[in-house]
């Protein structure tokens, strides 16, 4: 009687055990997804900082590019007036400078008006809607305007 009674208390505390295994393998389910979902979410939150902190450069670089592009219009000037390979040589060095920095040129002469990329300053005869001459050059920063083109267009013969 007594095997009996020890067959069925080692069942119950096998049982107890087991359960208490299963209980415990699902805590650590639970810590292991929990885990995963803070490790996510501490990557996502380092990536929207490092975009946002590249955002808030370009944006303090905008202003000051915006100041030198007008020492880079006086050269564009300069090297129309007088051809000289000097002149051409900065320039060139300036928009290399430009380039590097994610600022790139914005081709308008012969191109159809863009109204998001360019400025009509005066309409001429000509192909219509197309850009005849670029008054004032523009540029784009990664994928965003700097400044816009000031061209003449075209308005038809």
């Amino acid at each position: 009687m007594k095997d009996i009674k020890k067959d069925k208390d080692n069942e119950e505390t096998e049982v107890e055990v087991f359960d208490e295994l299963e209980e415990l393998k699902q805590q650590v389910q639970n810590f292991e997804n929990n885990y995963k979902r803070a490790l996510a979410d501490y990557q996502n939150l380092q990536k929207r900082v490092q975009e946002e902190k590249s955002e808030w450069i370009r944006s303090a670089n905008k202003e000051l590019l915006l100041r030198i592009l007008t020492v880079l219009d006086t050269l564009i000037l300069a090297y129309q007036h007088t051809q000289d390979i000097n002149v051409q040589v900065s320039m060139q060095q300036f928009l290399d400078v430009l380039k590097a920095e994610g600022v790139t040129k914005i081709e308008s002469v012969g191109q159809e008006f863009n109204p998001q990329l360019m400025e009509c300053i005066t309409t001429e005869p000509g192909e219509d809607n197309k850009v005849l001459e670029e008054i004032r050059v523009g540029f784009m920063m990664y994928d965003k305007i700097l400044r816009p083109a000031q061209v003449k267009v075209g308005k038809g013969k």
